[in-house]
């Protein structure tokens, strides 16, 4: 009879430790309106492909903080960009089909180090990935300022736009 309470126990313990999972939010204090996807492509082989989210924010007053979003199988970092239409989330996703890395320039002149890239902060490891999302489908991480606790909320119908093929060089 001592073993139902510990059973007990450790049944209520494990329903709280399930409660770490990431739940979605239906009410944010932003809307969306709009995200679009647009693959890109370079000209040359070296200049890679990749994608380039956009999710356009109405109703932000900078009161909340972006954090990652979740898309196509791959963590994004964002940038929250101003143009005419108002803030928008922008997430650049690039493949490097060469794998090579890209040759960084050390010299005592800093005018020399000019064209040299800082390293990607972007993590597409599947196993990492929290979410089953369909391909028109993304999730944002945000902070509202003056909580701790992370919220997460899902894009539905992200609209996919042709993409971009940048033209190659002529060769002379």
């Amino acid at each position: 009879m001592i073993k139902a309470p510990l059973f007990t126990f450790i049944f209520l313990f494990a329903l709280v430790g399930c409660s770490s999972q990431k739940k979605l939010v239906d009410q944010t204090p932003f809307t969306v309106d709009g995200p679009s996807c647009q693959d890109f492509a370079a000209g040359r082989e070296e200049g890679g492909s990749g994608f380039t989210l956009n999710i356009p924010i109405m109703d932000y007053e900078g009161n909340v903080t972006f954090g990652e979003v979740y898309f196509r199988g791959h963590i994004l970092q964002p940038t929250l960009e101003q143009n005419e239409k108002g803030t928008t989330l922008v997430c650049v996703y690039k493949n490097d089909p060469t794998g090579k890395m890209h040759e960084i320039v050390m010299h005592a002149d800093p005018t020399k180090e000019i064209g040299n890239q800082p390293p990607s902060l972007q993590k597409s490891e599947p196993a990492d990935f929290p979410f089953e999302l369909g391909k028109d489908e993304a999730v944002i991480s945000y902070l509202e300022n003056g909580k701790k606790k992370k919220f997460f909320y899902k894009i539905k119908e992200v609209k996919e736009m042709l993409p971009l093929v940048y033209p190659s060089r002529p060769k002379n």
